[in-house]
């Protein structure tokens, strides 16, 4: 099973969109800042490439997500809330920065197991998110090291990126859902 290219592109937007926001909020409350991006060309307070690796991430996961298992149904009103709580979930990691990230990292994994439980789909969402956790914080890390961005001090405990990254982007599975706001299908 394959998605179809309509659904790839609203994977691809929602996925874009969503990382804008969430990283808007972050720039504006001082856990983000930009550094060396090359001179590229900025959409809202995000570099370019930003928005388009996080909607090929999002797209993808959502590929692979049909490649493990036929999705279980859903409706559209299903994947609004399943993505409203993943923006939410990222919204708040820009919010909760305080002296200790323990326990914001604690409150956003405890979000997280809500989530996974009411919208997840068993293993295919659990190895889906395991890919995310994994990828996602690794691309930042590198990001970090090469000079392109930094996070406020008392949130750069791992590797220069905020513990509770691999928390959220576990989460990006949840955003694979196709344009009815079902988990991805090839119709």
């Amino acid at each position: 099973m394959r998605l179809t290219g309509k659904s790839l592109l609203i994977l691809f937007a929602v996925g874009a969109g969503f990382g804008l926001i969430g990283d808007h909020a972050a720039v504006h409350s001082g856990a983000t800042r930009y550094l060396d991006t090359g001179g590229v060309p900025f959409i809202l307070d995000s570099p370019i490439f930003f928005p388009v690796m996080v909607g090929l991430a999002t797209a993808s996961i959502g590929e692979l997500r049909l490649h493990l298992a036929p999705p279980r149904p859903g409706d559209f009103w299903e994947g609004l809330a399943a993505a409203a709580s993943v923006l939410g979930i990222y919204l708040l990691t820009s919010i909760l920065t305080d002296e200790s990230t323990s326990t914001a990292t604690a409150f956003i994994a405890c979000l997280a197991a809500l989530v996974l439980v009411r919208f997840g789909d068993g293993r295919p969402a659990m190895i889906c998110g395991a890919i995310a956790a994994v990828l996602g914080p690794v691309v930042e890390m590198i990001e970090h090291s090469a000079g392109i961005f930094e996070y406020t001090d008392n949130v750069d405990d791992l590797f220069g990126v905020g513990p509770w990254l691999v928390v959220a982007a576990r989460l990006g599975e949840l955003l694979a859902r196709g344009p009815s706001g079902r988990r991805a299908s090839a119709a």
